[in-house]
């Protein structure tokens, strides 16, 4: 099992998440259950970093970038040498082009 690391930005997109839909949506259970279901696949990105796809993109990134979906989000993670770090964590219909 790798090192997982929560980047600043992707803390606060997880914070934001959870508090939009329990507080804004008044559905804490939703919440929850994000949160939930984020756990369980960062428990399975560091057993296996390499099984989720690769984020394709039109513009040149740092570093190679992968993500898995988690209900209606997208959490984008890059494997490096000291583990994983978790990069940002955004709904599926937000606009990604200037934010990955």
């Amino acid at each position: 099992m790798v090192r997982v690391r929560y980047l600043p930005l992707a803390e606060e997109d997880v914070l934001e998440a959870a508090a939009y839909l329990a507080e804004v949506l008044d559905a804490p259970k939703a919440a929850a259950e994000l949160l939930d279901e984020l756990d369980k696949t960062v428990q399975r990105i560091a057993e296996f970093p390499y099984s989720y796809p690769l984020y394709r993109s039109n513009r040149p990134i740092q570093a190679e970038l992968r993500m898995a979906t988690v209900k209606k989000y997208v959490l984008y993670y890059a494997v490096t040498e000291d583990g994983v770090e978790l990069r940002r964590f955004l709904h599926g219909r937000r606009d990604r082009s200037r934010r990955v």
